[in-house]
């Protein structure tokens, strides 16, 4: 069966076009910044990948007030507020 995850490159434009950083998105998500390499660059376990994409989806449903107030939580350090993501 093929996969149905999005490829390396599609993932890295969809979080470049939301506005964050692989940093935000690492401290955001709760995950190492290596880890959101290693997806973006195609080198992660699908799993992975497909977490990272559905965690896409979830940010890109917000409206771009939450977005904001999220990123600024994840550039404190801190994990995306439970009802963010």
């Amino acid at each position: 069966m093929p996969s149905t995850t999005p490829g390396p490159a599609e993932l890295a434009g969809r979080r470049r076009r939301l506005g964050a950083s692989r940093e935000t998105m690492a401290a955001g998500l709760g995950i190492d910044i290596d880890e959101v390499k290693a997806i973006e660059d195609g080198v992660a376990p699908e799993d992975k990948s497909s977490l990272y994409a559905a965690s896409l989806d979830r940010v890109e449903a917000w409206p771009p007030e939450r977005r904001a107030q999220q990123y600024k939580v994840a550039g404190g350090g801190r994990r995306f507020e439970p009802d963010g993501v």
